[in-house]
């Protein structure tokens, strides 16, 4: 078994010098965005991070293979053989990128049994990093604080729903309905890429329902984190934690993520169900 705590520094160090490529890249007057054949945006600054983090971790666990967006075209036949891998998303958020608003992440993953153990995501516009691990549970660096343990949140009469700024608002309000009148008040936090997994992990966030098309590399990272603080991340359909590398695509179904497990999912699983029929 891997040790995570000998892992978690080289992997800061690593995430570190990837965000220094990033914000070069993002602090030029103008730089240049080609669209990948899957029509998503990519961009100098998400190829360097990828290099810097795959030549890292071939340094540092060169016997484990990776799995990167952005080197994904890999065998299913191949990489369904793989009982460890990383997986890695070198630069989550590339629209906001092109935005300019600041909201993107690092996220690696350490991948076991299709299951996700160990995660860190990273923010390069505050050098602030996440990270949780079935081993260690879950953490929070912020520049010149403590390195401080962070708990998701148990269900209280407010309810703070995370969302994406730019899916799925109009769909959560209808896939919330039926659990509106069992809290006081329903706000809500919009965040990019996967500060909205941080929001859970660190209690200021209670759910964050995706019904729009992810990665198992959008994820990964963002569902060890979430587990290690002690919510968890689980299928739409079926209430299941999502698992990664077992089907041909590399697209995750719907989700819910939810700061504390005893959320009432049925009721929105009975809603979402219904939402699939009539569509």
């Amino acid at each position: 078994m891997i040790d995570h705590a000998t892992l978690i520094e080289p992997l800061l160090e690593i995430c570190q010098q990837a965000a220094k490529a990033i914000l070069a890249v993002y602090r030029q007057p103008d730089f240049a965005v080609q669209t990948k054949s899957d029509h998503s945006p990519v961009t100098a600054a998400d190829l360097q991070a990828h290099q810097i983090i795959h030549q890292g971790l071939l340094r540092l666990t060169p016997e484990i293979p990776q799995l990167s967006e952005e080197a994904a075209d890999i065998p299913a036949s191949e990489r369904q053989q793989w009982p460890l891998f990383w997986c890695i998303d070198p630069l989550d958020g590339t629209k906001e990128f092109i935005q300019r608003n600041g909201e993107f992440t690092i996220n690696i993953a350490l991948i076991e049994n299709n299951a996700p153990v160990l995660g860190v995501i990273y923010i390069p516009m505050s050098d602030t990093a996440f990270w949780g691990s079935r081993q260690l549970g879950a953490f929070k660096h912020e520049p010149g604080r403590e390195t401080a343990h962070i708990r998701s949140r148990l269900l209280s009469d407010k309810l703070i729903v995370a969302e994406s700024r730019r899916h799925g608002q109009t769909a959560n309000a209808a896939l919330l309905k039926p659990v509106q009148q069992q809290f006081r008040h329903i706000d809500s936090l919009h965040a990019g890429s996967a500060l909205k997994f941080c929001l859970l992990a660190e209690g200021k966030a209670d759910i964050y329902p995706r019904l729009f098309p992810t990665s198992e590399w959008d994820t990964a990272a963002g569902q060890a984190l979430l587990e290690a603080a002690g919510g968890s991340l689980v299928n739409a359909d079926t209430l299941q934690p999502l698992s990664y590398n077992q089907r041909n695509t590399l697209q995750n179904p719907s989700f819910f993520a939810v700061a504390d497990p005893l959320f009432p999912l049925e009721l929105l699983q009975q809603t979402h169900h219904s939402s699939a029929a009539q569509d």
